[in-house]
């Protein structure tokens, strides 16, 4: 098994149509199947309870045997011959599913018109058919012999197990929230429900005469696995895969997987039938693939590829950034100065590369990008406590390297004064307050930094500091609404700052 290992959901864009369709799909299990095989049971309880085993029975067995019949299983006669004691019930539950055997029964060729038994048969065959479509599995499940549209719609919703329904589950998430990313929720849906039909529509077209109920969301997720190796092509992306008792994954180009998937199905196919529909899912594979193939000639614009190539870009600015770290550990400032300019360029909010730029322009503090670059780290918002001591070492450092030329403006060494003092540093916070208030004395939020101070030295029970900046408060801004606030505060009422 190989399955492509994709990015984490961006759950601030969730997959709705992905998320709406796994929620149709249980429902529609737990909420309308779950009985059926108790539905099935009685109805075969009612078969058995009248003549149809005696009409029809020793009819399919000498069908069975006849050399000249389309059905030749020599595996089904060891099966039904290994059932024993319930060897019939086997053999009319097969019977039902035997395509040519129906065609030939509902054509009136077994039982014919002129048989003695033909009207009795008829109305028992009617009675016992409405006891079996009375289950939502019988009723909507696709059966080639009998094509719909409606059938063809609604088995794709379908599922024969609990299990059945979880490994589709599973991947239909895989698959589906990447290609929902790429080509957003309409054409996500869209190309899922026209996969799933292609994917009946080759059933129907190379086994017209099957009897077996076609059911399951499969064709139309390996639609899915289709749009999403199409849609990224040959880039690289991780896969995860199985041999035996071996696992590990690689990366390869996306479209590596369209053939390696059709052939793998097309063996399958050919040389180890079972009871799992090859041909959906080839017809769901080539389905998604011819759906992406039309987008990109006609509607290329729908199509995100900043999220396709996000992965990609994202290998390349791992490996300049450790290009300029190397640089940065050789102390060759001009090389590391030109790697992270330019990888800042194309993520002007990372953090990381601040600091970065930050560590290559102190190498050589006489110059002005020192400032720049101790800018941008010491106004980021105030997130959290990390942020806020990064900030504060940063702040202690440049100060130190480039005093007295600080090229910040009031407002910012107020903030950051009032930052500093919310999380605790205060040494540092009344630095930058007394500093401003000796300096720019008329400057408006003076007020708002002595009341910090008050607020937070009594906070850390530094009592003596607190008084002498609630006097200064009042002494110089008597009037001042934060005069009556840093008093509030000693009093233990306010919180400020």
């Amino acid at each position: 098994m190989i399955v492509p290992l994709a990015r984490r959901p961006d759950w601030r864009r969730p997959p709705v149509v992905t998320l709406a369709l796994i929620l149709i799909n249980v429902l529609i299990y737990f909420g309308a199947q779950l009985d059926d095989t108790q539905g099935e049971h009685e109805a075969f309880d009612y078969y058995f309870s009248t003549d149809l085993p005696e009409i029809e029975l020793p009819a399919y067995r000498r069908y069975l045997d006849d050399p000249d019949n389309p059905t030749q299983y020599p595996t089904l006669r060891l099966y039904l011959d290994e059932q024993g004691s319930d060897f019939d019930r086997a053999l009319a539950q097969t019977m039902i599913h035997d395509g040519p055997f129906m065609q030939r029964l509902s054509a009136g060729k077994i039982i014919t018109p002129d048989s003695p038994h033909y009207a009795r048969w008829q109305s028992l065959r009617q009675a016992f058919e409405a006891r079996l479509n009375a289950s939502t599995t019988y009723r909507f499940a696709q059966v080639n012999i009998r094509p719909s549209l409606l059938t063809a719609f609604t088995s794709l919703f379908l599922h024969g197990s609990v299990d059945h329904l979880l490994g589709n589950m599973i991947f239909l998430f895989l698959f589906g929230y990447v290609v929902e990313a790429v080509l957003g929720p309409w054409l996500t849906l869209a190309g899922y429900l026209l996969s799933g039909l292609f994917a009946n529509g080759l059933y129907l077209l190379m086994e017209p005469a099957s009897g077996q109920l076609a059911l399951g969301a499969s064709g139309a997720i390996f639609g899915l696995s289709g749009m999403y190796v199409v849609l990224f092509g040959l880039r690289k992306i991780r896969f995860f895969y199985t041999l035996l008792f071996y696992f590990g994954h690689f990366r390869a180009p996306a479209i590596i997987l369209l053939p390696v998937w059709l052939l793998y199905q097309l063996y399958e196919y050919l040389f180890a039938p079972g009871n799992v529909n090859n041909l959906a899912h080839m017809g769901g594979l080539l389905g998604g693939t011819l759906f992406v193939l039309a987008l990109r000639r006609w509607a290329a614009p729908t199509i995100d590829l900043d999220y396709l190539e996000e992965e990609d870009r994202q290998r390349r600015f791992e490996a300049r950034y450790a290009e300029g770290m190397a640089a940065l550990s050789r102390m060759d400032a001009d090389r590391a100065r030109r790697i992270f300019r330019e990888l800042a360029a194309a993520q002007p909010d990372n953090v990381n590369l601040m600091i970065q730029r930050y560590n290559v322009a102190k190498l050589q503090p006489e110059d002005d990008e020192i400032h720049e670059a101790a800018r941008r780290l010491l106004t980021l918002p105030p997130a959290d406590p990390a942020t806020v001591k990064l900030q504060h070492d940063t702040f202690v450092d440049y100060v130190r390297r480039v005093q007295p030329r600080v090229r910040l403006s009031p407002e910012e060494m107020m903030n950051l004064a009032l930052r500093f003092a919310a999380r605790g540093y205060l040494d540092e916070a009344e630095k930058i307050i007394v500093h401003l208030s000796r300096r720019l004395s008329d400057f408006r939020r003076i007020p708002e930094g002595l009341v910090a101070l008050v607020t937070h030295f009594r906070r850390a029970n530094q009592q003596q500091k607190a008084e002498h900046y609630l006097q200064l408060l009042r002494q110089k801004y008597p009037d001042s609404p934060e005069a009556r606030l840093g008093q509030a505060a000693m009093e233990g009422g306010t919180k400020a700052g």
